[in-house]
């Protein structure tokens, strides 16, 4: 069984992600966990997980869209291989924005939508479908499998509000033996592109001081490519180069 978990106080957007993923996961043994009051997003995750049946468990943003076909094979499948996933991260990380270590070691690939209308592909790095040897994920999207969750948590405490709890969880399952990957075919269309403010380097600065980041790496300058497109089909194109082949 799948377990899908999803903090949202927004009537709407909870509406929309919730039809989304009704059709994305028609066929599929699954049960939907909603936290409608999270005081944040860790000790949403938290109480959800409490209350979790699946076997293999998604961590989702309330303003997504999967536009990958069969989703719920290539979860499987990925999930069947490692025993964390998500659609953007790094193989290094050095710094609370895990983009930080430069192009070489950062993976994934994102739509979001235009002010026009169309559709701007993000392509972060995708040599592959999937790319193991992961430290570090983005939380717009994560998936894992239940012994991941029955060893680690979500720092509640640290990370009381919405920033990083993604980043510390992420990287406490990689320093606990867990194996990461980011899964470049499972495509997600995202209607935000993050705030990284004042709020996000309070708690930037908790997760440097509790994982002790070197103070000596500074973050480099990061413009991954990016492709506007007119459709989400388009946009489905484009994520799926060819180079990759027939799927395993």
């Amino acid at each position: 069984m799948i377990s899908l978990m999803i903090c949202s106080r927004d009537p709407a957007k909870f509406s929309a992600v919730s039809a989304m993923y009704r059709a994305a996961l028609a066929g599929a043994e699954w049960e939907m966990i909603h936290i409608p009051d999270a005081r944040s997003l860790a000790e949403g995750y938290n109480r959800a997980i409490a209350r979790s049946r699946g076997e293999l468990l998604i961590f989702s943003h309330d303003d997504i869209e999967v536009l990958s076909p069969d989703f719920p094979g290539r979860l499987a499948r990925h999930l069947s291989r490692f025993d964390l996933i998500g659609v953007a991260g790094t193989d290094l990380l050095i710094h609370p924005h895990w983009a930080a270590a430069d192009s070489r070691h950062c993976y994934g690939q994102i739509a979001y939508p235009t002010a026009d209308g169309k559709f701007d592909v993000n392509i972060i790095g995708a040599p592959d479908r999937a790319v193991g040897g992961i430290q570090a994920l983005d939380g717009c999207f994560m998936a894992a499998r239940r012994q991941v969750i029955e060893r680690i948590a979500f720092d509640a405490v640290n990370f009381d509000g919405f920033h990083l709890y993604d980043l510390d969880f992420s990287f406490q399952a990689y320093h606990a033996g867990f194996k990461l990957a980011v899964v470049n075919d499972i495509n997600l269309l995202h209607q935000s592109g993050g705030d990284y403010g004042a709020e996000w380097a309070r708690y930037a600065e908790r997760f440097a001081k509790s994982w002790r980041l070197p103070p000596a790496l500074t973050p480099r300058e990061f413009d991954c490519p990016s492709i506007t497109v007119r459709s989400k089909a388009e946009a489905l194109k484009v994520m799926t180069p060819v180079h990759w082949g027939a799927e395993a």
